[in-house]
């Protein structure tokens, strides 16, 4: 699961334990399920994608990267709401995806100093 890049390592780990915690949603919320799944799916496949363009095609990507966080943030919010997930581990999820934007917005930074 180690990668070159640290910020596709913490995806992965954030992948993993959000995993664990929406395999037991009940059948009728799949739908929120599946949101979930997907987008950290992409999520992951945008780190790469941002790592292999240049100029503003990499910008745009890892802001593309911040708008998959938010809605991340947004599905785990009403997880949580809906009592799929405890309280606890919405703000572990939370901590995870915190960790990941600023490192985004480290590398965003990065980039434009340049």
């Amino acid at each position: 699961m180690q990668d070159r890049l640290l910020i596709a390592t913490r995806v992965k780990q954030t992948i993993a334990y959000a995993s664990k915690s929406v395999e037991n949603y009940p059948h009728q919320e799949n739908v929120l399920k599946n949101h979930l799944l997907e987008s950290f799916d992409h999520l992951l496949r945008l780190v790469y994608l941002s790592n292999i363009h240049v100029g503003e095609k990499k910008i745009e990507y890892r802001r593309d990267l911040l708008v998959e966080l938010k809605m991340i943030d947004y599905y785990l919010k009403i997880s949580c709401e809906k009592k799929l997930i405890s309280l606890k581990k919405y703000h572990s999820l939370g901590t995870y995806l915190l960790d990941i934007n600023n490192m985004i917005l480290g590398w965003i930074k990065h980039e434009t100093s340049e």
